[in-house]
């Protein structure tokens, strides 16, 4: 389908070496679609001067070099290409299986967003593994995966306390959201479980597992299993579930 409404995207600058493209103000896997759609037409077309395309919920921001393409001329391109912008591109994405133990000291807040939601912990802990979650966005901290979107029963606003170190690898979620911290760091968004693998390693090429347009499924182990984890057992993970 494509796009009838000529309202978006709208352009702004950034700074002096960078456009955003600014698409519907919400956070919708429809707009988030449109954003990819533009971003591979701008790739295909293989515009002078673009240096870096960064996805967001609701944006895109275009990076380019001044001493190659002006402002105005690097606008005009993008207006050629942006009549053919369309919500069901097929953009090759993968599902990644994550290995999640849920509740308990790996999710402190389980026990309180069920008693939110007036649902049992084990009912909660289900909804979160049943379905697959839509990578909006990577950003924050390296390789942060910005997902969704979980059961309408489980969005909760932000804690009122953030922590002040959350571990790396513990799965949060926030409203409508889902995360995976790939690094230690604050959060006031509520924990709900932990995963041994690795979402992001600097060492690595390309360093980040996930990519904007991927899906996320968490899968349930027990303790026992993410305290055995290791570089072998990370092989045979990804053998069985990821390849």
């Amino acid at each position: 389908m494509s796009i009838e409404n000529n309202e978006y995207p709208y352009y702004y600058s950034m700074g002096d070496c960078a456009i955003v493209a600014q698409f519907e103000n919400i956070i919708s896997i429809e707009v988030s679609r449109k954003i990819q759609s533009f971003l591979h037409m701008i790739k295909k077309h293989d515009i002078q001067g673009i240096t870096e395309l960064l996805p967001a919920y609701n944006n895109l921001t275009i990076v380019y070099n001044p001493m190659l393409i002006k402002y105005d001329e690097l606008i005009m391109e993008l207006k050629k290409i942006e009549k053919d912008i369309s919500d069901d591109i097929q953009v090759e994405s993968k599902t990644v299986h994550l290995p999640v133990a849920f509740g308990g000291e790996y999710g402190l807040d389980i026990d309180e967003i069920a008693e939110r939601a007036d649902l049992t912990s084990a009912e909660v802990i289900k909804m979160l593994h049943s379905k697959s979650y839509y990578v909006y966005m990577i950003g924050f901290i390296a390789g942060y995966p910005y997902c969704g979107n979980i059961d309408e029963k489980l969005r909760f606003k932000r804690r009122s306390n953030p922590r002040m170190s959350v571990k790396k690898g513990t799965v949060q979620i926030a409203d409508k959201q889902v995360g995976i911290f790939t690094m230690d760091a604050p959060s006031g968004w509520h924990l709900v479980g932990w995963t041994p693998m690795e979402v992001f390693n600097p060492h690595h090429l390309p360093p980040g597992l996930l990519n904007a347009g991927d899906y996320v499924k968490l899968e349930p182990v027990s303790a026992d299993f993410v305290q055995s984890w290791d570089e072998e057992r990370q092989k045979e993970w990804n053998r069985e579930w990821n390849m």
